[in-house]
Formats: structure tokens, sequence, C-alpha cells
């Protein structure tokens, strides 16, 4: 709800507070003006019980009014305050049996028609004329001509119109109101919430997870190759799949989660009171139901795929960050990485740099966050390499737990095989993405990365153990790599690891200008120069690896978003 919405509700809301305690002043007018103030001079002290009790039902009635006309607002309980007013009307009407008494039953009809419906409105002026009228053919009788039963006819009648007016007026202003609402906040050509809506509900969400210390959940999807089939079968076939989509969206999220068109063909959906295990469980629901229903359609299987496909980022909050504010980048990071890797997957957060929070001080904690954004341009920069430095990390870890390093050098491992590179941040793009084989004075260049990147870590001392694994990265068994050209045991063990993890990578990831090798003739490469580049006992222990989980190492093609 933004600015101008907040302030509508307001006055609405003060209109409403304001004319309830005007009825309450009305109607305590009323009150006082039935009590008989006029006490004789001459009043005898065994007549003043008989004066009270004549005036009881009068002064409670009028205590009741002052309290409800105060606690009523303050509890948001106008609604409760009207019914109890109108049966103090009735109250008034069947003690003192005055004509002009039935005139406040305008006051709840007017206000129940204001604040609910006409329906609301028409239906307690019906109920109420109708119980006046009972209540004269009671006393008076069917005779005609009867007065006081012609009188509340009328009256009713009034009420009526009254109601009528009053809530039509009212029930007009509110669908102004809901539709204008509908054109400023909803996406208008996929039907779910639009961008701008999307930010204000999300800044509110974000406040109200942190004051209730509650889980909220986002997720972003993109359609993949979207483009290439709006560009080839046209924007009205392409709009259909985002109607389609949205469709699904608004059926199936159910609030308070929210869904809406982030942008272009993406889509975020805003979990509140949600963690990352239930929102992953929930954005693979809505996936299925996408790719089942939707995507894969006629035009889709001619596309080079055969299909179209769905890519999801997941971030939760606190899980993934402590400020919540960032909550959106954080999921959108984890979308990049599944669309540079594979596409057509569900992506949850994840940053091995996050474990690092609890052992950094305040100004280790601000070159950690530098150094996130060192890698994200270095992501940007490398292009076709997204995605590497996350790979290689798994790769590393699986081989470091199975050479059997203590939990503690695994981490170690994981943080110098995600950092490895980040001394590419010194090169320039045109080396990084140089669409054959560099010249020797750009080779020159690249060689100089590791000792680059152990520089850019040195400050945070949490990472001094993972210096050796990022400088030495590049360095053979044999002595004949960079920077320092050691060999042998001499090598961290670290360096190592990450080194064959590393070579397998850039082995079978397809580039635009060479083919990934498949996971059987890279074990092959790695086993022909063990004991020259690369640990042998390592080398052994990783192809058997390969062997035992032929899912997690396969050839990569590296996608453009």
């Amino acid at each position: 709800m933004n600015g101008w919405q907040h302030k509508r509700e307001d006055n609405f809301r003060e209109l409403r507070i304001t004319i309830y305690l005007f009825c309450m002043i009305v109607f305590a007018i009323t009150i006082l003006l039935k009590f008989n103030w006029n006490i004789s001079a001459n009043l005898q002290y065994k007549e003043i019980p008989n004066y009270i009790q004549h005036g009881l039902v009068l002064m409670m009635c009028l205590f009741v009014v002052l309290l409800g006309s105060g606690i009523m607002p303050c509890l948001n309980a106008l609604s409760f305050g009207t019914l109890l007013l109108s049966i103090l009307v009735f109250i008034l009407i069947a003690h003192f049996h005055d004509k002009y008494l039935n005139n406040l039953l305008i006051i709840p009809v007017a206000f129940a028609s204001f604040t609910k419906s006409k329906k609301v409105g028409c239906f307690i002026a019906l109920g109420s004329g109708l119980l006046l009228c009972i209540g004269d053919i009671k006393r008076y009788g069917f005779g005609f001509p009867n007065r006081n039963l012609e009188s509340d006819i009328i009256l009713t009648g009034v009420m009526f119109i009254c109601a009528w007016l009053i809530g039509g007026i009212a029930g007009i202003e509110r669908d102004t109101r809901n539709y204008l609402l509908e054109l400023a906040n909803k996406d208008g050509l996929s039907g779910v919430y639009n961008h701008r809506y999307f930010q204000v509900y999300f800044k509110q969400a974000v406040e109200e997870a942190k004051n209730t210390s509650k889980p909220l959940s986002l997720f972003i999807f993109d359609i993949d190759f979207f483009k290439y089939y709006n560009d080839t079968f046209g924007h009205l076939a392409g709009d259909q799949i985002l109607k389609d989509v949205g469709q699904i969206l608004a059926r199936e999220v159910i609030p308070p989660g929210i869904a809406a068109r982030y942008g272009g063909d993406e889509f975020c959906v805003l979990l509140p009171e949600h963690d990352s295990k239930s929102a992953y469980i929930i954005a693979k629901k809505l996936k299925d139901k996408i790719t089942e229903s939707i995507l894969n359609n006629e035009n889709a299987s001619k596309l080079p795929t055969g299909k179209l496909s769905v890519t999801v980022g997941v971030a939760c909050y606190p899980e993934h960050t402590k400020s919540g504010e960032d909550l959106l980048e954080l999921a959108d990071q984890a979308l990049y990485k599944a669309k540079k890797t594979s596409k057509d997957k569900i992506e949850l957060y994840f940053n091995v740099l996050d474990t690092l929070k609890g052992s950094c001080d305040q100004s280790e904690m601000e070159l950690l966050s530098s150094i996130k954004t060192l890698l994200s341009i270095i992501n940007a920069k490398d292009r076709y390499t997204y995605g590497h430095s996350e790979r290689v990390l798994e790769y590393a870890t699986l081989l470091a737990k199975k050479y059997g390093l203590s939990e503690e050098e695994v981490r170690y491992v994981q943080y110098g095989a995600y950092l490895h590179d980040i001394g590419k941040i010194e090169v320039d793009i045109s080396i990084l993405n140089a669409p054959g084989k560099v010249t020797e004075a750009e080779w020159e260049i690249l060689k100089q990365h590791p000792y680059w990147g152990s520089e850019i870590i040195r400050p945070i001392k949490s990472l001094e153990k993972v210096r050796p694994y990022i400088l030495h990265h590049h360095e053979n068994y044999d002595g004949t790599g960079y920077p320092l050209g050691l060999s042998c045991s001499h090598i961290p063990i670290g360096a190592r690891i990450i080194r064959i993890a590393d070579s397998f990578d850039a082995m079978t990831t397809d580039r635009p200008y060479k083919k990934g090798m498949s996971p059987e003739a890279a074990c092959q490469e790695l086993l022909s120069m063990a004991g020259s580049h690369y640990d042998p006992e390592l080398c052994h222990l990783f192809v058997s690896m390969v062997k035992s989980y032929p899912d997690t190492f396969k050839i990569v093609t590296v996608n453009e978003r």
C-alpha cells in the first residue's frame, strides 16, 4: 500500500470515527433531554429513591454511551458499537413510547450503509421498521386509521431510501477505488502484481518479518529461451505465455504471499512465514505446473531445446541474510548462477563466504563484502566461465573429504576453491574473453592472477591459511608450474586439490571456441599427467570419485542469461 492509499485509509477511518462519535453525542443528548432535571424545591427525602429509580435506566444508558464512545474507536470495533447503539435506541423507544425517538434509528442505518454496504443498511432499515410496526400493532391493534403505524411505515421508507442512497454512493466510491487500485497495482498483461507494488509490499514484509522474528522467503524465476521464443513466433505468442503463467501464479500463490511480474519474463513470489525448505517445495510445485501446463506447447517444441523451461532462484530471511533488505539481491544472484550454469533448475542461495561471518570482526566483514562484490565483477567480466568457481568448490570439497581431511581443513579448501580466481579482477576483460589462444604478453599477465588473488585476501586474518591455496593453485607436481615453481609435497595440499578440480572443470566446460571433453576423456587426460601436473594419489582418487558420482561430474554448457 503506497502513500496515497495510506492517507485515504486514514481519512476514511477518521471519518467513520467522527460520524460514530456524532451519533453517540446525539444519543447522549436524547437521554439527557428525557431525564427530568427539574427537581422540586420541596422534594422530600423519602421521594429521592423514587426519583433516582425513575432516571436509573437513562443514567445507565448514558454511562454505556460515554464508555462505548471512548472504547469502541480504540478497539477498532465500530461495527459492534453500531450494533450496541441500535439496541440502546430500541430500549429507549420501548421505554418511553415517544414517536420522535423513532427518528434515532436513522443513525445506525446511515452509519451501517456508509461503512458496510447498501445491502446491510437496507436490511437494518427494513428490520428496524418491521420491529416498530410489530410494536405498534401489539400496542394499538390493526384498526385504521392508525397514525402510529402509518408513521412507522413512512419512517421505514425514509430509512430504506437513506440506506439505499448513502450505501449506493459509498459502494460506487468503493468500486471505483478498487478499480483504480487494480490499474495501479496489477500488471496489465499477466494479471499479477506489478513491479512497483511488489517493491512496496516487499519493504513492508521485511519490516514485519523483523518485528515478528518470522522467516520470509523470496524466489525469482525466469522463463528460459523466452526472448528466442518471442522473436521466433511473435509478441502475441509471447504475451500469451506471460498471461498463462500469470494465471497460474494468481491461482496458486495464497495470501499473505504475493506473485508479481518483476520485469520482462521474470516473476517474483514473496512468501511471508516460509523458510527456505517450504519455499523450495512451493517453488518446485509452481515450476512443475508452469512447465507441464503452459510451456510445453506446440511452438516450444520447435525451439532448439525442444521446450521452454523455468529457472528459479530462492533466498530466505534470516537464513541467508540478517538485514532482509538484500533478500531480493540474493535471490537474483541464485537465479543468475542457475541461468549461467545449467538452466531449468531451482537454485537455493549459497555463498561459502557467508560461513566466515561469525569469525570476522567489523573491519573484516567490510572487506569480505568487498570481496563478494569483486567476485560479482569477475563473473560479469568473464561471462563464459560464470559458475566455474562454484563447480570447482563442489569438486574440491568432495575430493578433500574423500582424502580424509579434517572438517576445518575442508572448509579452508572450500574458501580457496571459491576464491582461487579472484585475482582475475586485475586482468583486462579482452584477455579474459579472448576467443582463441592468448599472446605471450597476455599469458604473462594471466599468470599473475594467483599472486594478485592472494594479496587481495591478505587483510582478512580469518583467511590467512587460505592464501597459499590461492597463490599455488597453478603449481605443477613436477615443479614446472607457476608462480614459484614448487613441487611435490612443497605444494600445499589444498592447492593440489584445487589444481585437479580446476583442471577437470576447464576440460569439461563447453566454450564458444572449444567443445568440452566428456568426463571419461577428462579423467584420461588427468591420469596421463598424474605425477607431472597433478598429485598422483589425489588424481587417482579423483578419477575413482568421478566414476562413483556420474551425475555430479558432467559436461557443462555455459549459457548467457
